[in-house]
């Protein structure tokens, strides 16, 4: 197979990592880096030995471009999209899709148009330590299930830069954690409660939170909760916990190194994972390696139409229940 060549969209927070994820990868060719920054773009080309611009609609134009990952701003995710899917590229874009339900369905129904694959990232399907666990609660190893717990608490605090662009806490943190319960569950909330708060001023000053708890209902009896923090000073702490009527299963923080010093007068142990692109680099390199695969091997996308859906669908409720200070039934026909 021909390596797969891509053109990586922004170069800040997000596209850091996707470099790396390209650099390890087998049979991807990073074709070009492009930002708006022309002296970043021009730094990452030439670390990264390749051409660089600030022109995305010239590489747009480019045949030698397969494919292009977008790592932009979220407000500029839907524009990068159609432009990609209207000049024949396939899309791996970070989520979320747009900032509304309209440019959701525009991105899905101009992918389906092109005959083009459109992966949106929620990388935590791909993590090994989460995506067992949600293997184990399928094949029914913890019996019915009875009650998941997500912690997602972030390290290092994001730049104010970062936050204001971020389209709030509940779109660009707790998407992952409403994607992570019903890829494990394979369930749809019906009702959904949040409180938050914010102890950071700076944050409160934009108009965001940086604490939520968020508490979700099923059909089934099933209940879950999320807590997030924007910034934990131990390090990035990232956990889930599926609890049934035959056991308990949890995928706990991960370290750099397994050693503990066990003296007399205490244990320790070295810290967790500092930030998300270390913890989570297999998964970052496991999902493009999917979509190089989606691409060559014509293998189904993981994360479907549907799943983007429901996940803006209890994004918004989430939010909405935090506003009104109530419990939020969630429609999904809306």
């Amino acid at each position: 197979m021909n390596p797969l060549r891509v053109a990586l969209f922004g170069l800040g927070r997000a596209g850091k990592f996707h470099l790396q994820s390209i650099r390890l990868a087998s049979d991807i060719k990073l074709s070009y880096v492009v930002d708006v920054d022309a002296r970043l773009a021009e730094t990452v080309g030439t670390q990264y030995e390749c051409p660089w611009s600030v022109d995305w609609q010239g590489v747009l134009k480019d045949p030698d471009v397969d494919a292009v990952i977008v790592a932009t701003p979220t407000q500029t995710h839907h524009d990068y999209i159609m432009a990609a899917l209207d000049a024949g590229k396939a899309v791996f874009t970070e989520k979320p899709l747009g900032v509304g339900m309209e440019e959701i369905d525009a991105c899905y129904d101009k992918a389906k148009e092109k005959g083009l694959p459109l992966f949106l990232g929620f990388n935590r399907r791909f993590d090994p330590s989460f995506s067992d666990l949600a293997r184990k609660v399928h094949a029914g190893d913890v019996g019915q299930l009875h009650l998941l717990r997500t912690t997602s608490r972030d390290s290092p605090l994001p730049s104010m830069e970062y936050i204001k662009t971020s389209h709030g806490i509940f779109h660009d943190c707790i998407v992952h954690d409403l994607d992570m319960i019903r890829f494990v569950t394979q369930e749809d909330p019906i009702e959904v409660f949040s409180y938050g708060s914010c102890f950071i001023p700076e944050i409160a000053a934009l108009g965001d939170i940086d604490t939520v708890l968020v508490t979700l209902k099923f059909e089934s009896g099933l209940l879950c909760s999320i807590d997030i923090s924007r910034h934990a000073v131990y390090g990035y702490d990232q956990r889930v916990e599926a609890f049934g009527d035959k056991g308990m299963i949890q995928a706990e923080n991960r370290s750099p190194l397994s050693t503990r010093l066990s003296g007399l007068d205490s244990v320790s142990t070295p810290p967790i994972e500092f930030s998300f692109p270390s913890r989570y680099r297999e998964a970052y390199l496991r999902e493009i390696e999917i979509f190089r695969d989606c691409i060559g091997e014509n293998r189904p996308i993981p994360v479907s139409h549907a799943d983007a859906r429901k996940n803006f669908i209890l994004a918004v409720a989430a939010e909405e229940s935090f506003k009104l200070g109530r419990p939020v039934k969630i429609d999904y026909d809306a």
